[in-house]
This record gives C-alpha cells, sequence and structure tokens, in this order.
C-alpha cells in the first residue's frame, strides 16, 4: 500500500474553514504548503483578471496585496507574542482564498471580460457581480473566524480587524495602481 500524501486531507479541512467548522491550528505546520498556498493564490489572481480582461498590472498588484494581507497578518499575531502561529494562520488565509477564488475563476469564466468603457453590464455581468459581492463577504467573515482563533480574541474585534485590513488594502492598491 502506497504512503498517503500529508496533504490527503488538505480539501476537506480547507472546506470545513470556508464553513467556519474548523481554524487554523487544525492546519498543518508546512512552510512547503505555506509557499505552495500563496503561489496558487497569486496565479488564481492572475487567472481571474486575465478572464475579465483587467489583467493590467495584474502580478504587480497580486504580488502587493497578497504581501500586504501576510504582512498583517504577522504583525498582529506579533503584537499578541503569537508569531510561532504565523504559518497556520497564514496557510489557513490563503487556503481560503484559493478555495473561494476557484469559484469567483468559474464566474469569470462562465461571463467572459467585462465590456469596455461606460457600457452597460448585461445580465450575466451582473449576476457575477453580486456573485463576486457575496464571495467577498463569505472571505470577511472566513477571516474573521481565522484571526479571532488565531489572535484568541472576540469575534467583533476579529471582523474589526479584517475589515481594517480591506481598507489599507484598498487605500494601497489606489495609491500604487489608481482607479480600477
Amino acid at each position: 500500500m502506497m504512503p498517503s500524501s500529508p496533504y490527503a486531507g488538505l480539501p476537506r479541512l480547507v472546506a470545513d474553514l470556508c464553513r467556519l467548522r474548523r481554524g487554523p491550528q487544525d492546519l498543518p505546520y508546512s512552510p512547503p504548503l505555506f509557499a505552495m498556498l500563496a503561489a496558487a493564490s497569486i496565479v488564481l489572481d492572475l487567472l481571474i483578471g486575465s478572464a475579465l480582461g483587467d489583467d493590467r498590472d495584474a502580478l504587480a498588484r497580486s504580488l502587493v496585496l497578497t504581501g500586504l494581507v501576510l504582512g498583517l497578518c504577522w504583525a498582529a499575531l506579533a503584537v499578541r507574542g503569537l508569531e510561532p502561529r504565523y504559518v497556520q494562520t497564514a496557510s489557513a488565509l490563503l487556503a481560503c482564498s484559493v478555495a473561494i477564488s476557484l469559484l469567483q475563476w468559474a464566474g469569470a469564466l462562465l461571463v467572459g471580460p467585462l465590456p469596455a468603457g461606460t457600457t452597460a453590464l448585461d445580465a450575466p455581468h451582473l449576476v457575477f457581480g453580486w456573485l463576486t459581492l457575496g464571495l467577498f463577504v463569505w472571505q470577511v467573515v472566513v477571516y474573521g473566524h481565522i484571526m479571532r482563533q488565531a489572535l484568541d480574541m472576540p469575534s467583533a474585534l476579529a471582523l474589526l480587524l479584517v475589515l481594517i485590513w480591506i481598507v489599507a488594502a484598498w487605500a494601497l492598491d489606489r495609491a500604487l495602481f489608481g482607479a480600477a
């Protein structure tokens, strides 16, 4: 019998993370997994941008924003003296980002590039927009859940932390890459 992969249960674990049933402590401490998830997250950002016809500065934007979230995660853990939790916490954030991005990519492939200029969105793009908004809200809740467990803090405070990260990411994106 062949030995099973150390990551054989990862899809189920990520699904449980996204359903708020597990926490970052349930992931294996694995720097190689962390690196693979970071790469997958960046590649998915590029694929989504390409599917929507918005791939200008996509690599730079993805690297900067992923780096920002990972840096803010480390800073939050460091403030609480919980740096040893970083690899698992960051891996959980990345794994959930990959899962949610896969859903968004599938939708982007279905609707195709966004209409150019001031053209009104057609029905498929409007539905995709609402789907993306729902996925965004879900991702915020999942990130809040992960940070609540990683930082041992109340849910409302963890959610506020994640919302601050979103504002920081939006501001940095606007400052570096202009209006999108």
